[in-house]
């Protein structure tokens, strides 16, 4: 089903630790980590995948910027364009609580599919401003500067096979020391290898777990090119396929971390409203915390989170009660189901979907348009800054989550539904910069 293939990677050749060029995907970057970046190598890849905004001049932006360094770079041979094609296969090593783990990712182009074909399958909602955004960024430079990371069953290991023939080879690169990982890639040319991928992810389905947003840009960017060409989607032009990074669902590496919400612009009312409602539906449990909540106060708070968690959805909420956080469980859980709109059991079940029909939306009132959810909402994977924003009113509210499994995504994507936004964070995130895929070959 799916139509991946090798390509002509555009690497880094400047001689200098490629640490000092790589950045992280460009949605978990603030500002500033964006001025540490630019300020770590006058290549790094900041540049291009999330430039400073500066005053715009005529046809001189952030987009145009992008494009420009992205040429010079390739003119002065700073980056360098893989004469072969190849798959890149990168074992991605980390440590997540004291224990050492290694991911496998498979760099490659794939052809890109409309959602109704069901070959890759989306399981979240998306927000308009980051998709201008990645269109601009794509328009300008032609080129995937990042990944779209996706999922695929492997239940017989032929994949897994194939890619541990693959590093019986020497590597081609790698970074041993970034962010706290190491990694390793093989360039994949042997012809039986290539061809072996090949004919498995035909038979595949690819469930994306990062960027829909980019996903979704790809495909309006291909309409635009097919309707401005006459051509149709069947052919090779690189507009036809996209950046992916693919990962077997039944990698021992892989890791999903929550995603936790913060709320802001609350009236009193709306904050009285959720008060009444949790007291009304809700068992609430008061964990002690300081003001400025302490490392042994967040465990002590996640510890309590993370207690039965897959038995009844739990939250943990800082904001509500000075001195505290409230952790919260359902006082009758088929209750508050049977007042979510209908959709499937699998959507049904998760965690975040109550939070978001029935806290969110129900007792705050926040609307459920995209746009009204941007507003009011922000995400973060890390407890101490959801608690933090709201100590320095940032936030009104911090709502702690435990994670969504692999399984519910798998379930809600194969029947074609959405979670809310942000439902997943797979960690470690793979940098960018470590490959790009220039569109035109």
């Amino acid at each position: 089903m799916a139509d991946v293939r090798p390509f002509r990677g555009l690497r880094y050749r400047t001689g200098e630790p490629l640490g000092a060029v790589l950045a992280p995907p460009y949605d978990v970057i603030g500002p500033a980590e964006q001025e540490a970046l630019y300020a770590a190598s006058p290549h790094n890849v900041i540049r291009v995948e999330l430039g400073r905004t500066e005053p715009n001049l005529a046809g001189d932006n952030r987009y145009t910027r992008a494009r420009d360094f992205l040429s010079a770079w390739t003119k002065q041979g700073v980056l360098v364009r893989d004469h072969e094609p190849a798959f890149y296969l990168v074992r991605h090593a980390f440590s997540l609580d004291d224990n050492e783990r290694a991911r496998w990712e498979l760099l490659a182009q794939v052809r890109l599919a409309e959602w109704h074909e069901g070959v890759v399958m989306p399981h979240e909602f998306t927000l308009p401003e980051p998709k201008v955004d990645r269109l601009n960024l794509l328009e300008a430079t032609r080129t995937n500067t990042s990944h779209i990371y996706c999922l695929y069953r492997d239940p017989e290991g032929s994949a897994a096979n194939l890619l541990e023939r693959a590093t019986a080879a020497a590597p081609a690169f790698g970074e041993p020391a970034w962010r706290d990982a190491s990694l390793t890639v093989w360039a994949v040319r042997d012809p039986r290898l290539t061809a072996g991928l090949r004919a498995f992810f035909s038979g595949a389905c690819l469930y994306i777990a990062d960027g829909h947003h980019r996903y979704e840009t790809a495909l309006g960017y291909r309409r635009t090119h097919l309707a401005e060409t006459g051509l149709d989607g069947t052919g090779d032009q690189g507009s036809n396929f996209v950046f992916m990074a693919l990962t077997s669902i039944s990698d021992p590496g892989l890791v999903v971390l929550p995603i936790h919400r913060m709320a802001r612009g609350m009236s009193a009312a709306q904050l009285e409203a959720l008060r009444m409602g949790l007291e009304r539906e809700w068992n609430a449990e008061t964990v002690p915390v300081a003001h400025a909540p302490s490392e042994a106060d967040l465990h002590r708070v996640e510890g309590r989170l993370t207690a039965g968690a897959g038995q009844a959805p739990r939250f943990a909420l800082f904001g509500l009660t000075p001195g505290s956080a409230l952790v919260v469980t359902p006082k009758d859980l088929d209750s508050l189901r049977a007042r979510l709109p209908d959709s499937s059991p699998a959507l049904r079940e998760l965690d975040l979907t109550l939070l978001h029909q029935v806290l969110i939306h129900g007792y705050l009132g926040i609307g459920r348009d995209a746009a009204q959810v941007e507003r009011a909402l922000s995400f973060t994977h890390h407890a101490s800054e959801a608690a933090e924003s709201v100590r320095v009113g940032a936030s009104q509210l911090a709502i702690l989550v435990n994670p969504t499994r692999v399984d519910q995504l798998i379930a809600v994507a194969e029947i074609g539904e959405k979670m809310p936004q942000k439902s997943t964070f797979f960690y470690p995130k793979l940098p960018t910069g470590l490959v790009m895929r220039p569109l035109e070959d």
